[in-house]
């Protein structure tokens, strides 16, 4: 049988090479909220730029695990349930609450699932992107992000927000609507709209959570 992707870290670490296969990313800010990008780089394209961007923009905390493969980067793709890397864990565990930014395959819609057991993040989100031209859905059960597990809710409250971003949408963010490793530094100003939005609706969240 062919492995598909690995199970944990663990299993990961015995056939792939740090900053040749993978790279992982933390930046250490206010830990009231960890924007976390468990699948960037090259396995779900775009996420790990959104993540960071927003991060910086808004001060929050901010983890990358980034495939850096030039093919073959699905198998890095462990599942937010079983996503088990120390550093990862360890600032989710460390914030209040969490943002995971994901991506969807779907070339033909573009979208934005969200879930997540945090349901005032959730709104105040939902409504900034809709505010701003951005199609949100309800995540359809299999990505509601709704597990005690999934590190998307590992936090100190015990519930986060994960969106999932259709393909169409994320290519749509980077010029050319390519995001190749290469071009993924070429934002479009429709990137810079999209993480505008986030960061309206997380500190509307911070100022009515406080």
């Amino acid at each position: 049988m062919t492995l598909t992707s690995y199970t944990n870290f663990a299993e990961l670490t015995k056939h792939e090479q740090e900053s040749v296969d993978y790279r992982i990313s933390c930046y250490h800010r206010n830990p009231d909220m960890a924007i976390l990008a468990i699948h960037g780089g090259n396995i779900e394209p775009g996420t790990s730029e959104i993540a960071d961007a927003l991060g910086g923009r808004i001060g929050s905390s901010t983890y990358s695990f980034e495939g850096l493969k030039p093919r073959g980067n699905q198998i890095l793709h462990i599942k937010s349930s079983l996503f088990n890397e120390p550093s990862g864990v360890l600032m989710a565990a460390n914030a209040q609450t969490t943002l995971t930014i994901h991506g969807h395959r779907n070339e033909t819609d573009s979208f934005v699932y969200i879930g997540g057991r945090n349901e005032a993040f959730t709104y105040y989100i939902k409504h900034s992107l809709n505010a701003a031209g951005f199609q949100t859905y309800d995540a359809p059960r299999h990505l509601l992000g709704m597990s005690a597990s999934n590190i998307t809710n590992r936090c100190k409250i015990g519930a986060g927000v994960q969106l999932e971003l259709s393909t169409k949408l994320r290519k749509s963010l980077f010029k050319g609507d390519d995001f190749s490793s290469n071009n993924r530094i070429n934002r479009s100003d429709l990137f810079h709209h999209f993480v505008h939005a986030l960061e309206k609706g997380a500190f509307t969240y911070k100022r009515f959570s406080e």
